[in-house]
């Protein structure tokens, strides 16, 4: 089974695509044989967060044999626990961050109260530190993604954005110092990513991702393909870390 923990849906604000709509969406996932996928629509990652998760509950519950809805949320305009607490209640199964296209920082009372009902609910945060695979978007501190995994240890984050060298060797920094940090590798480029990071820290923390369609899926599900890895480690990261954090 595979399971793509970073899919997306919807107008993105930057250039058109290809296939932006949840059917173009779940034909990408029929043709390179991803049998679920967790969505948001990409609405939420520029302001339009209450839109983009009314989207995205739609669409996992017209879908809900291959969709698992997450949220987006921001400080803009009351967004906080009280809100997450409510779509966790509608069912959504994690949350996604995105400080720099939200315009916050990690240690902002925001990100703290957030992290704090994620816990609570047993649900992952998802924290972005690029929204896809462009070197035109900034990247955000990877060591502030660890200091708000130490202030909250019961919480489970995953790190999604990272690519190679640098933020490779500042991910694995930060996942050695957290053991509730996990990461996807929807950004990384590097040769063998997925061996060398399972290697790193564990393959019980690492998840495949897409990031489609802002990127074409066929490339990320190569790396799991070609990777020099036990079938073990392959079904973990497959399928089996996901469906395990997300609560499924």
């Amino acid at each position: 089974m595979r399971f793509d923990i970073n899919a997306f849906f919807g107008p993105w604000q930057f250039w058109p695509l290809r296939h932006p709509g949840i059917e173009d969406v779940l034909r990408l996932m029929d043709r390179h044989g991803i049998d679920h996928a967790a969505i948001t629509s990409l609405r939420g990652l520029y302001g339009e967060r209450r839109e983009a998760n009314a989207e995205t509950l739609a669409a996992a519950r017209a879908h809900g044999d291959r969709l698992t809805p997450l949220a987006v949320l921001s400080p803009m305009n009351g967004g906080g626990a009280a809100e997450l607490r409510a779509l966790a209640g509608q069912g959504f199964r994690g949350v996604r961050l995105y400080p720099l296209l939200h315009a916050y920082r990690l240690y902002d009372p925001f990100a703290d109260e957030v992290c704090e009902a994620a816990a609570e609910l047993h649900i992952p945060a998802i924290v972005c530190t690029r929204p896809m695979m462009n070197f035109r978007f900034a990247t955000y501190p990877i060591e502030e993604v660890g200091a708000l995994a130490e202030r909250h240890p019961a919480a489970q984050f995953i790190l999604s954005g990272p690519n190679y060298l640098t933020e490779f060797r500042a991910a694995v920094i930060v996942m050695q110092r957290c053991p509730n940090v996990a990461i996807e590798l929807t950004c990384m480029q590097a040769l063998e990513a997925l061996r060398r990071t399972a290697e790193a820290v564990g393959a019980h923390r690492v998840l495949f991702g897409t990031g489609m369609p802002l990127h074409y899926p066929a490339c990320n599900v190569a790396k799991l393909t070609s990777a020099k890895v036990s079938d073990t480690v392959r079904e973990a990261v497959s399928a089996g870390n996901a469906r395990r954090m997300l609560g499924l």
